[in-house]
């Protein structure tokens, strides 16, 4: 008896761990089968339905997702170096901090293929993270007034663009706060409305005032500079 209950105990584990392989290797194996471009947009759909951040290493921030939507999805597959591109559109809307930020338009995010499975290499939305990385060090120098990190946000070192910013710089005690940024992201430019609160102080009397302002920023290769002005 006790033979065949150790030989029905040995049968059943085995089921148990064939189960378990299955378990683990079919999804992979029916990814292979799949192909890269029904991995990645599987892979693109789960992001949007659970939630992303968005890491911004030059700010050290992370642009944290509410509500996205990738559409109109199609990879191109290079096999020899095991990547691939996905070009989208993204429909976002999240927060960097206490700035909401909503966003449409195009995406090209670079994958690669590690182990198993496919990884952004860049993050899920390279462009939008650049974009928003430039909106920010912009706050950041109108608020601390440093017009040479402004000069170097400029496209082509554009001296009056940095002039557009000077009421912004006379302020004392100043603060400058975005209140929302909504973005539009073409293949060549990104148009921007920004909705902003300034505050300070002039020789004369203080000032405390809500705005809007339009942006535009031109891409050099993985960074966004601004053209036409920063106020």
């Amino acid at each position: 008896m006790r033979a065949e209950s150790a030989r029905a105990l040995g049968f059943i584990l085995s089921i148990v761990a064939i189960g378990v392989s299955a378990v683990v290797l079919l999804p992979r194996l029916l990814g292979i089968a799949a192909g890269p471009e029904a991995e990645i947009i599987t892979a693109l759909k789960k992001a949007e339905a659970a939630g992303f951040e968005l890491e911004l290493p030059e700010i050290g921030a992370k642009l944290r997702s509410r509500k996205a939507r990738f559409d109109r999805i199609s990879v191109t597959f290079d096999p020899a170096a095991k990547a691939a591109l996905a070009t989208a559109t993204l429909d976002f809307e999240g927060a960097l901090g206490p700035t909401e930020v909503s966003s449409l338009g195009l995406e090209r995010i670079p994958f690669l293929r590690t182990g198993y499975q496919w990884a952004p290499e860049q993050g899920l939305a390279p462009r939008l993270s650049a974009a928003v990385e430039a909106l920010e060090r912009r706050r950041r120098a109108l608020e601390s007034g440093d017009a040479s990190a402004l000069a170097a946000l400029c496209a082509g070192g554009d001296s009056g663009v940095v002039e557009s910013a000077e009421e912004v710089l006379r302020l004392r005690r100043r603060s400058y706060r975005s209140l929302a940024w909504f973005i539009r992201s073409e293949r060549e430019e990104v148009v921007v409305r920004e909705e902003y609160r300034l505050q300070g102080d002039t020789p004369d009397r203080p000032v405390d005032r809500p705005g809007a302002v339009r942006l535009l920023l031109q891409s050099n290769g993985r960074e966004f500079f601004f053209s036409g002005g920063l106020m």
